[in-house]
């Protein structure tokens, strides 16, 4: 007879168990155009590859990750005002054209979800949730020491979610 571990006994998973190694990402410059970060992102979404792209810049020949892009950050930013206004907004025929118009012209740098908090690779995935939440973000970059490692995304937590059900 074979027995089955409890899951309540087995040691919770933690960030370092569920990163996306940076190797995996593809990185832009923060001086790309949102056009070709456009292209480069359908590509994935395409492919149903992770939909984000990875913004670094070269720091005398370190990468250093300033943020992330995705298709939210830049439809997010498809808006004159993201501003609550009193009144409803006024739309008219052709605005969508001249918007993606402006938007392809911009550098990702201006537009990306910057990096705001990062989580060590030993950290629990409660940490990482309540990071999330009440940052409203959807990745953290992992650390070890003062070296970026990975990337967690919301995704990854979702994953362990369903399989806890």
């Amino acid at each position: 007879m074979q027995c089955k571990a409890n899951p309540a006994e087995m040691p919770e998973k933690r960030i370092k168990d569920l990163l996306l190694e940076l190797g995996s990402l593809q990185r832009i410059s923060p001086h790309t155009k949102v056009a070709d970060a456009v292209k480069m992102l359908d590509e994935k979404r395409q492919s149903r590859s992770c939909s984000f792209l990875l913004v670094v810049d070269e720091v005398e020949k370190n990468e250093e990750i300033l943020g992330m892009l995705s298709v939210n950050d830049i439809l997010g930013h498809m808006e004159p005002s993201t501003e609550s206004m009193e009144e409803l907004p006024i739309f008219w025929q052709g605005q969508f054209r001249e918007e993606c118009e402006a938007i392809l012209e911009r550098p990702t740098g201006e537009i990306m979800s910057p990096v705001t908090h990062v989580i060590h690779q030993s950290g629990t995935l409660m940490e990482a949730v309540h990071l999330m939440n009440s940052g409203k973000i959807d990745w953290l970059p992992v650390v070890e020491g003062e070296d970026v490692v990975g990337i967690l995304f919301k995704e990854n937590l979702f994953s362990e979610l369903v399989a806890a059900t």
